[in-house]
């Protein structure tokens, strides 16, 4: 079995090495390229690091290889929230996890690297357990916000991964866990086995798909200036998307979702997805929502009627159930919290 092992992981690592290529590439048009990247050579080095003893490399080589793995699930993870999250960014929490990963694994590096050192069990366990939360977390991520996604492509494409990362987690704790013990020694090439179809998929897309594509955008060509072309067929529905939005301000509604509207204005709901995405150029139905939150909130924020009204009471008049969502809903759109804003037009006002 060692001619597949070595057929495995030189082929898996040579596709991931390309991957990260054409992320660098790419960096500056697609956000989540430094995360391919990262996701790629932690990969790299875990499919180095566990090759057998006649497939190791030079020992400069094998410890960089073994370093570069510690890490590798928390890229993964990292990567799964900037493809699928359009707000994501690297906050304190992620660092402090990829800390608590790497202090977990370093010690097993160690074992690897000088073969004096056994690594504890109850370090192994607990890499597992914090391996599970992390995948549990991207899964239920991926799934949640799956409901809000108006761009039809990526919600396909989150069914693939939500497979792909069960599928990867499952066969690890199988090979690792449950069958090694009976067939130790013989089991080498399962994990190459189950990246090379992972890796061979991710660079096929990325060497197929055009780059508006890969982020999911629609064409450019097709953006007039302030949205998209409206297909003629949709001008009725535009107009009454817009009567319900500006006029019966369905905004207003708790828990809006775009299945709720769709059933408001008695359309498929496939279609009025299609209307917001590529119609008017939105990407996810919250920030279509917020958009109209956020605008009669400035306008009860402008009102010197209103001045003496907590700001809690009035995201909660336009829909939002607590602050903290509403708070950074209006940071993103404004680049203030609504306090900063209100005591700018305080203070213009003199």
């Amino acid at each position: 079995m060692l001619w597949l092992d070595a057929f495995l992981r030189l082929s898996t690592v040579t596709l991931l090495l390309l991957s990260a290529t054409l992320a660098l590439r790419d960096k500056r048009c697609w956000r989540p390229a430094i995360f391919v990247v990262l996701t790629a050579f932690g990969t790299v080095g875990m499919l180095i690091a566990t090759a057998p003893e006649a497939l190791r490399p030079p020992m400069p080589i094998y410890v960089v290889a073994s370093l570069s793995e510690t890490g590798s699930i928390v890229f993964a993870w990292w990567f799964g929230l900037a493809i699928f999250r359009d707000d994501f960014e690297l906050k304190w929490p992620h660092w402090a996890i990829l800390v608590i990963f790497v202090s977990i694994t370093l010690p097993r590096s160690y074992a690897q690297i000088t073969g004096d050192f056994i690594y504890p069990g109850y370090l192994l366990v607990l890499f597992y357990v914090l391996a599970l939360c992390l995948m549990g977390h991207l899964i239920f991520t991926i799934t949640r916000e799956g409901r809000d996604d108006l761009v039809a492509t990526r919600r396909l494409y989150r069914a693939y991964f939500v497979a792909g990362v069960v599928a990867s987690v499952t066969f690890s704790i199988l090979t690792e866990n449950v069958w090694n013990p009976f067939y130790q020694g013989q089991l080498t090439f399962i994990k190459p086995l189950v990246v090379f179809p992972l890796a061979l998929w991710f660079t096929l897309w990325l060497t197929r798909i055009d780059l508006d594509n890969m982020a999911f955008e629609p064409d450019p060509s097709e953006i007039a200036e302030g949205g998209s072309a409206i297909d003629p067929r949709d001008g009725l529905l535009l107009e009454n998307l817009r009567a319900a939005m500006e006029k019966d301000k369905i905004y207003r509604e708790t828990g809006m979702t775009i299945r709720r509207l769709a059933e408001h204005l008695e359309t498929p709901e496939h279609r009025l997805r299609a209307l917001i995405n590529q119609g008017l150029g939105y990407r996810n139905f919250s920030a279509f929502l917020n958009t109209y939150r956020i605008n009669a909130v400035k306008a009860d924020l402008q009102d010197p009627e209103k001045s003496r009204i907590p700001v809690l009471t009035l995201a909660m008049d336009v829909g939002y159930n607590s602050l903290a969502p509403f708070n950074r809903a209006f940071r993103e759109i404004e680049g203030m919290t609504p306090t900063a804003y209100r005591q700018n037009l305080k203070d213009r006002r003199g």
